[in-house]
């Protein structure tokens, strides 16, 4: 109720009867995974797919969730000219009727250097600027839907490929964290709810057990790794999105 010259009003939004007003649960709900080739389901040997990926396993973990895979290999979140598949460029692509929208990357922009700008920039050519783009223009598309974020994971990287580890510095200077730390200081600023696999992952590519179980090559995932990633991600947006 809206109270105007001593009168209430009725307010259907108020009310909850306004259909893209309705709250779902988890299981009902449709889910957008935004992502580069560990949402595509990459297993570090040359082959893979989104039916290991952690996307496969998470509609059951939700309760019967629909998950839909918008995972490249190599994609970035920012635009850099030697390709056209950033996050920013393929954005027209991706669900924007889902409930939930997941983007989770942010690691080849630090391995391929893209400059991470200032806070503050909108340059989508800038880490920075191409995630204060990605918020504001998903936001503006969906504006009920719930977005959140996942921090790169850590990984040991691949020197042959000129792949840094995660702290190693990039051609920049600048090691992961640092690409992290953007992240989640352009998410605070919008109150975007951030997932932080970089830290609480619970697979590290430094410790030899976990490589030879979930990361066979430091970078992707096994079925296991994926399946392990899965459950930690099902846990938090069960957190994030209640």
């Amino acid at each position: 109720m809206l109270r105007m010259n001593g009168m209430y009003l009725y307010d259907r939004r108020c009310a909850g009867e306004e259909k893209n007003m309705e709250t779902k649960n988890l299981s009902e709900s449709t889910i957008c995974c935004f992502g580069d080739s560990t949402t595509w389901g990459d297993n570090g040997c040359g082959g893979g797919g989104n039916n290991i990926s952690w996307t496969s396993h998470l509609g059951a973990l939700l309760g019967g969730a629909t998950v839909e895979n918008f995972g490249i290999k190599g994609s970035r979140i920012a635009v850099k000219a030697d390709r056209t598949d950033s996050f920013v460029e393929r954005l027209d692509g991706i669900d924007h009727a889902a409930d939930i929208c997941i983007v989770f990357g942010g690691v080849n922009d630090f391995s391929r250097n893209v400059p991470l700008g200032e806070p503050g920039s909108t340059d989508v050519h800038e880490f920075y600027g191409a995630l204060d783009y990605l918020i504001r223009t998903i936001t503006a598309r969906s504006p009920q839907a719930k977005l959140v974020f996942m921090t790169p994971c850590k990984t040991s990287g691949k020197h042959e490929k000129d792949i840094p580890a995660s702290n190693e510095a990039n051609h920049l200077g600048l090691t992961q964290d640092a690409y992290v730390r953007a992240m989640l200081e352009v998410c605070d600023r919008y109150s975007v709810p951030v997932i932080d696999l970089y830290a609480q992952s619970g697979i590290s590519p430094f410790l030899p057990e976990h490589r030879e179980l979930y990361m066979p090559d430091g970078l992707h995932y096994s079925p296991a790794g994926y399946e392990r990633l899965a459950h930690r991600i099902a846990a938090a947006l069960t957190a994030v999105c209640r």
